[in-house]
């Protein structure tokens, strides 16, 4: 094999014995050994060659920044781009050497099946959340302020609004969210920025790894937040949030209202990069998805809007209480009751996607639930990918028949 004779070179003392092609849905994946050490060699042809060398810089530049218990990252050995000639390609390809990631991929019925998932998710997260920014600024990687994140949003947006395929509820919607300038003050902290059951590795339970880190920068945790919320139940996704806040406490107000927001933007996401590739049946998919959520949270608005008896709606971001509201008469003080926090769109009804909302306090109302507890209204399933199209998760279980941590703790060197 080709593939694996290059790859021999790129490292001292290692003469690959066997080998064999691992399951990949878009790269080349070699599983190499010399009978004592295993290595996963990794083809990226051109238009992913950019992503390897970020995964790389991304890699030894987070490796340090963590504890020593924090979960695994990839352990990149060598990298090179080669002659596409000499590994039986037509164009230049990237080859990058790393240790194997421990445990499998996780799938979203193990979090049915280990309940304590959740938690190690949370301390995951947080974590990652938690490290120094600056050495992954200083690397060169993506930074984004607060305000930048929020002008991009303003941006895309505008953008979306111009293919005339977005409801005129969302965007009305997503524009008043925006502008609630107080909610889009946080601190930016490194973030993964492409959370998925792929990225992350687990054994027994336990999340034991993290990999796919070609988008780290340092921007919105709430971008973070969301993606997790499209892997788990609202029920879940609350449990995971208040085990967050327990490891990471920011003094980030507007936190659980942005988590809402992105969960929901990313269809219109979906819509201009299909738009930028111009797929128009990806286009025709991402406006059907986000014409689900506008009927979804249309119905949501008009359910809580009658369970509240007729008393205003309000926004998920949240609105300040009216500062005259406690001059009012008690028996004439409404009680406001918003819709509960979208985690994605595309739920299969409203009235399965949607929790019991909260209460605004007032001096005629009851104390309002306990702020940390997000209330999605709807999610996105599990098994979309970026064109907003289904997908089948590939079985990768043959990917480690061995358990790295049976021979040694993972070493982030």
């Amino acid at each position: 094999m080709r593939i694996t004779a290059v790859a021999a070179t790129m490292l001292d003392d290692f003469e690959p014995s066997s080998w064999t092609r691992l399951p990949d849905s878009d790269t080349d994946r070699i599983l190499m050994t010399d009978g004592d050490r295993s290595l996963i060699v990794t083809l990226a042809a051109h238009d992913r060659a950019a992503a390897a060398h970020a995964e790389h810089i991304a890699a030894n530049t987070l490796a340090p920044l963590l504890p020593a218990d924090a979960p695994a990252i990839p352990r990149i050995l060598a990298a090179r781009t080669v002659d596409g000639e000499a590994v039986g390609r037509d164009t230049d390809v990237t080859l990058t050497i790393a240790d194997p990631m421990p445990g499998i991929p996780l799938s979203t019925a193990m979090f049915e099946e280990h309940p304590a998932l959740v938690e190690s998710l949370a301390r995951t997260v947080a974590v990652l959340h938690s490290a120094d920014p600056g050495p992954i600024a200083d690397a060169g990687l993506t930074v984004e302020e607060s305000a930048e994140t929020r002008d991009r949003l303003l941006a895309d947006l505008d953008s979306a609004a111009a293919t005339g395929r977005v409801p005129s509820l969302l965007l009305s919607r997503w524009e008043a969210a925006l502008e609630e300038v107080t909610a889009w003050r946080f601190l930016p902290v490194p973030i993964h920025a492409s959370l998925g059951p792929d990225a992350l590795w687990t054994i027994d339970g336990d999340v034991v790894a993290v990999s796919d880190l070609a988008r780290l920068r340092v921007g919105d945790p709430a971008a973070d937040l969301a993606a997790v919320s499209s892997m788990l139940s609202p029920e879940d996704f609350e449990r995971f949030f208040r085990s967050y806040r327990a490891h990471r406490d920011p003094d980030d107000p507007g936190l659980r209202r942005r988590v809402g927001f992105h969960a929901e933007i990313t269809v219109l996401e979906w819509l201009l990069a299909a738009v930028a590739a111009q797929d128009d049946a990806a286009i025709d998919d991402a406006a059907d998805l986000l014409q689900a959520l506008a009927e979804v949270t249309e119905d949501a608005g008009d359910s809580d809007q009658d369970e509240s008896d007729g008393s205003a709606d309000q926004d998920w971001l949240g609105e300040p209480a009216d500062q005259n509201e406690s001059e009012e008469p008690a028996d004439q003080v409404a009680s406001e009751e918003p819709p509960a926090e979208p985690v994605a769109p595309g739920a299969d009804d409203a009235e399965a996607a949607r929790t019991s909302p909260s209460t605004r306090t007032s001096p005629s109302t009851p104390a309002a639930p306990d702020p940390d507890v997000f209330r999605p209204s709807a999610r996105i399933e599990a098994g979309v990918d970026e064109d907003g199209i289904s997908t089948e998760r590939l079985d990768t279980s043959e990917l480690h028949a061995l358990d790295p941590r049976e021979d040694e703790e993972p070493d982030r060197g």
